[in-house]
């Protein structure tokens, strides 16, 4: 891989993730050279801390101009494979970091709240927990420049239609551009690790509290 400060934001990533005993399901690393492109995903399980949410993905982007751009600006990166080419490395891009997370609901949570369906009850009841979980997350979560959306899939059977796929997921970046050490990175990313999982605890005490205001 010709990314070793890409390859080096992993490492320090796992050893985090490592360090706070986080249950992974999932940990990949991966590059698509037609697109010069590399990236991460991995999967937290939280079946074992919550009933409401089956486990949250985050993945992480990231391409080649990027990773000249940076080599360019860190200390001691002379040898960088890509610093010395020129139609890479001079590439008028932001070093940042894109991030995406799923919250991956436990839809079937709704069957064990609600002790009879009748015609869109299942659905009404979803919609309901989907807009609490909003204002509640509106409310007491820092929103970093996120975009949050709900992706939703639904499927029907006697009874009526019910929610067969129910995932919240935001959208951010991580600026790298004021970086001038591979230690600030380190620091910068462990930083953003934590508040990750700060925010995970806390989406899983609001699905938690919102599911039984709509129960």
């Amino acid at each position: 891989m010709n990314y070793p400060i890409f390859n080096s934001i992993v490492k320090q990533i796992e050893s985090e993730l490592s360090n706070r005993s986080t249950k992974i399901a999932n940990f990949r690393l991966w590059e698509e050279e037609a697109i010069n492109a590399a990236g991460l995903e991995f999967i937290i399980d939280l079946s074992k801390d919550t009933h409401q949410i089956k486990n949250v993905s985050i993945n992480l982007d990231w391409d080649k101009f990027r990773e000249a751009r940076l080599a360019k600006q860190l200390k001691g990166m002379e040898k960088h494979p890509l610093a010395n080419l020129p139609k890479i490395s001079n590439a008028k891009v932001i070093p940042t970091i894109d991030v995406e997370i799923i919250w991956h609901f436990n839809e079937k949570a709704i069957l064990d709240n609600v002790r009879s369906f009748t015609g869109n009850q299942r659905i009404e009841t979803a919609s309901s927990w989907m807009d609490n979980i909003n204002k509640e997350i509106n409310a007491s979560l820092p929103t970093d420049n996120m975009i949050t959306r709900w992706h939703v899939e639904i499927e029907g059977d006697l009874k009526g239609k019910y929610l067969s796929n129910m995932s919240l997921i935001s959208y951010l970046q991580y600026p790298l551009a004021d970086s001038r050490s591979l230690n600030k990175i380190h620091q910068f990313v462990a930083e953003k690790i934590q508040q990750l999982l700060v925010r995970t605890n806390k989406v899983m005490q609001i699905a938690e509290s919102t599911l039984k205001q709509v129960a």
